[in-house]
């Protein structure tokens, strides 16, 4: 691939990590007008918000393969119009195990897009040789952020059925006119290519499997703050501190402010520290 074409790729794969952290945020600040909707204890709650978790988990397991079979570009595409179509669901829905049905829509479709796009920035990054994946992951927090400050402003006139079908609509916008020039764009080639001779790449060997656990494991640590911040962070505003909706949802809008500035420190600190 051409540079210009490296570069439009990175444009366009930003654009749906921005997305997915916009559309995020916009469920994440209306959960306490949807506990109060379904009536839902704080454990029903938890219970229900664990779909999101349990889908999530389920499809990342699977779009690994339908990556490798389909391409992650269309994967991208197809997750992007699934996750703007559900995240109008909760707000319909009555009762606390309808929730988690949905929920269970919303993270497949949460799932999914974060390997497809990871998938395709890790195929990008291999491509530019250098490590630019903190800065599609400050896409998504500053996508959160926005997402966040829109919740809030909105909050006060807009209902949560409103509000998440607003997000709908704005997704397959975006969905329709970047996901065309994504699937346009041929995934780029490494720069350096596995030998014939070299062992199949896809079958690790038990140290390569040691490091798989021990970062998943670190990814277990951070989804868990992250999570945590997310689930509850607007409800702990509202109920425990009396918050306006706005300001609840100006709350994670800090949080993805800070998770913004310090992902994209992360290039540089990649670049001088190393992985390690």
């Amino acid at each position: 691939m051409t540079d210009n074409a490296l570069t439009r790729l990175r444009v366009t794969l930003t654009t749906f990590f921005a997305l997915d952290g916009f559309v995020f945020a916009g469920w994440v600040v209306r959960i306490p007008d949807v506990k109060h909707q379904t009536h839902a204890s704080t454990g029903a709650l938890g219970l229900a918000l664990l779909g999101v978790s349990a889908g999530a988990v389920v499809t990342m397991t699977l779009t690994g393969r339908l990556c490798r079979r389909y391409g992650s570009h269309p994967v991208t595409v197809v997750c992007a119009v699934l996750l703007s179509l559900s995240v109008a669901l909760p707000p319909l829905t009555h009762s606390a195990l309808a929730l988690g049905a949905v929920l269970l829509v919303f993270g497949a479709a949460y799932g999914g897009i974060n390997v497809a796009f990871n998938s395709a920035a890790v195929d990008l990054v291999a491509a530019l040789r250098r490590p630019i994946m903190p800065s599609f992951h400050a896409a998504f927090s500053l996508g959160g952020m926005v997402g966040a400050g829109v919740g809030g402003l909105v909050a006060g006139f807009l209902s949560p059925t409103r509000h998440l079908l607003c997000l709908t609509v704005i997704g397959l916008l975006v969905t329709a006119v970047a996901g065309r020039a994504l699937l346009r764009l041929p995934p780029p080639r490494p720069a350096e290519q596995v030998r014939p001779e070299e062992p199949d790449p896809r079958r690790l060997d038990g140290r390569t499997r040691g490091g798989v656990l021990v970062l998943g494991l670190i990814a277990l640590c951070t989804a868990y703050g992250e999570g945590a911040m997310a689930d509850w962070g607007a409800l702990h505003f509202q109920q425990d501190l009396d918050a306006s909706p706005g300001v609840a949802a100006a709350g994670y809008s800090c949080f993805a402010l800070a998770m913004t500035v310090g992902r994209l420190t992360g290039t540089t600190l990649l670049e001088r520290l190393g992985r390690t």
